[in-house]
């Protein structure tokens, strides 16, 4: 199951009727359609009012292990010479009132370029920041959407709708036409992206004994070693080869092929994490 949230009911509307979702009226804080692949919930404006909306959708409709999440909407840009209508996947949450970051972890390849989103709690004209891309829901979503999903089953879309000063003038239709046109290659990313459940997922022993070496080098702390098994399960269901990938990873960092990785600080442990998970997705 997917489950997409959106701030308006234009925004909403094309993935009501892509995945042919009918409306339950037992929600008070928002209004959610349901259908047999996808939940969307219209979660109104603003941080808080959209996370109060997410997670009583969220608390009433419990999301299983392999359902995912994603906020679709429109955002301002503070750069005039990006089309209306790019869409963006976001990469970073700034909530502005609190100055927190939140990260969603992309682990999948994808056509979309990837950006920094910072939520304000107001409409703004001009971000104070500096922000590249700015809206009112996402790290309200965001924080209402961690306790039920992992960071690499969250997909943030932003459809770029204005350049802050010229908001004012979008209208219902305006909006309507730039969803109509962008949400189909959304759903068709969520649905591709959806699809990698890497459940009930073995290596072999040798292969096994490989990875727990590749953490064991790097230290890594029991979330650490999740997040890269995630990884390397992830590369295996799109890709294949995904230990293979990781040896000849090892090897062409090592030394001493032999002995594998010798890793002596904190910062280049962190360097061939980086360089590992950068390896995977491109």
């Amino acid at each position: 199951m997917i489950y997409i949230a959106c701030a308006m009911y234009p925004e909403a509307a094309p993935f009501i009727r892509r995945f042919a979702c009918k409306k339950d009226d037992s929600f008070r804080s928002g209004q959610v359609f349901r259908g047999d692949e996808a939940v969307v919930i219209l979660t109104g404006t603003s941080p808080v009012p959209a996370a109060i909306a997410l997670t009583e959708a969220l608390a009433l409709l419990p999301p299983s292990d392999s359902d995912c999440f994603a906020n679709a909407g429109l955002c301002g840009c503070s750069d005039s010479t990006v089309e209306p209508g790019t869409v963006f996947l976001v990469h970073s949450i700034t909530e502005d009132s609190t100055g927190r970051t939140f990260y969603p972890d992309i682990l999948y390849r994808h056509e979309f370029p990837q950006a920094a989103l910072t939520t304000y709690a107001a409409v703004k004209t001009a971000p104070d920041s500096g922000a590249f891309l700015f809206d009112m829901e996402a790290a309200g979503l965001y924080q209402a959407a961690i306790p039920y999903f992992p960071s690499d089953r969250m997909w943030y879309f932003k459809i770029v709708s204005d350049h802050g000063a010229d908001s004012g003038k979008l209208t219902k239709n305006d909006v309507a036409e730039l969803m109509d046109a962008c949400a189909p290659v959304i759903s068709d990313a969520l649905l591709r992206f959806s699809s990698f459940v890497p459940q009930g997922f073995h290596f072999s022993d040798e292969d096994e004994a490989v990875i727990a070496s590749f953490c064991s080098s790097l230290h890594c702390s029991v979330t650490m070693e999740h997040e890269l098994r995630r990884l390397i399960q992830y590369y295996e269901l799109e890709r294949g080869g995904a230990v293979a990938h990781l040896r000849e990873f090892i090897a062409s960092r090592a030394d001493d092929p032999e002995a594998g990785l010798l890793l002596r600080s904190r910062k280049e442990r962190k360097d061939v994490l980086d360089e590992f998970r950068l390896s995977c997705l491109r």
